[in-house]
């Protein structure tokens, strides 16, 4: 399951279970309920304050939780909506149709790409489309004791011409994040 799914599975069920808390306090507070309501005596003391107040702090708490209810309500809805996909890019249009390839594909193009360095180990990148051309975000993990400037330098360069040579689409940056790959137990040659 990819990262971004996990923190929606994580935000939904966060978003029930403060939604489920703000209609139980609601309806203990307008007496339509009993403080005891959650089994093992769950907040059987906090809803047992609810269910005592009077007056103005009966219509805080109403208040409170109906708000807590309608914003978990929305977070709700956001979260049930379908992950937007970016639109695909462009490579030409002509009298008999267009040419376009997903932000995926150019993705996959630049990771398969930097794997090809010598000593690069995996990457992970994102693809935006600029006014003056794609911008290119890499996160590459390299073998302990590279040299990190001649890397650097050789993915922006080598990333840059394959995705111009390849899609024909110009490549305004290409900006690249190295972390060094942990747990090698080699020894550094440092000259």
């Amino acid at each position: 399951m990819s990262v971004s799914i996990f923190n929606r599975v994580v935000v939904v069920i966060a978003a029930l279970v403060v939604l489920t808390g703000a209609v139980i306090t609601t309806l203990v507070a307008v007496g339509a309920s009993a403080p005891d309501i959650l089994p093992y005596g769950w907040f059987e003391t906090q809803l047992q304050r609810v269910a005592d107040a009077t007056g103005a702090g009966v219509v805080g708490i109403i208040a409170v939780s109906i708000v807590i209810a309608l914003g978990m309500l929305g977070v709700l809805l956001l979260e049930s909506m379908p992950l937007r996909e970016p639109p695909p890019l462009l490579i030409s249009s002509t009298e008999g149709g267009t040419t376009t390839i997903d932000v995926d594909s150019v993705c996959t193009l630049v990771e398969n790409t930097g794997v090809t360095i010598h000593g690069v180990h995996d990457v992970d990148s994102t693809v935006k489309k600029g006014a003056e051309g794609l911008l290119i975000s890499c996160r590459a993990l390299v073998a302990l004791g590279i040299n990190i400037p001649e890397v650097g330098a050789e993915f922006q360069s080598k990333v840059k011409e394959t995705v111009e040579q390849l899609t024909g689409l110009l490549v305004a940056r290409v900006d690249v994040k190295i972390r060094y790959k942990s747990g090698e137990a080699r020894r550094l040659g440092v000259r």
